[in-house]
């Protein structure tokens, strides 16, 4: 071996350390609220299809569906989305004036 190699010292590699969990420290807390914005997108977007595949049914059928189930039983989806944030189905709300509204339960 020769005698003039080197190494990283003690404070080099402390630097290192310190850096990197600079870099952590920041990059976490977005990390976790890119999923939270996930989860509200895939939600606002299954309930788009719904409501557009429930007024697409009511337009065949002469009434809204009941459920979500009858949406997939009649082929207007392949399977009834779940709800991103709670695992839960999605269910139909018809208003006393007729408008349709799309809810977790």
């Amino acid at each position: 071996m020769r005698k003039d190699e080197r190494g990283f010292t003690l404070i080099e590699m402390l630097i290192v350390l310190f850096v990197i969990g600079i870099i952590l420290a920041i990059a976490l807390p977005n990390l976790a609220k890119t999923g939270d914005v996930a989860e509200s997108q895939a939600d606002e977007a299954n309930r788009k299809v719904l409501l557009a595949q429930a007024e697409n049914y009511r337009l065949a059928e002469g009434s809204y569906p009941d459920t979500v189930q009858q949406l997939v039983n009649k082929g207007y989806l392949e399977e009834a989305p779940k709800c991103p944030n709670s695992g839960e189905t999605y269910t139909f709300n018809v208003s006393s004036s007729g408008s349709l509204t799309v809810s977790c339960q």
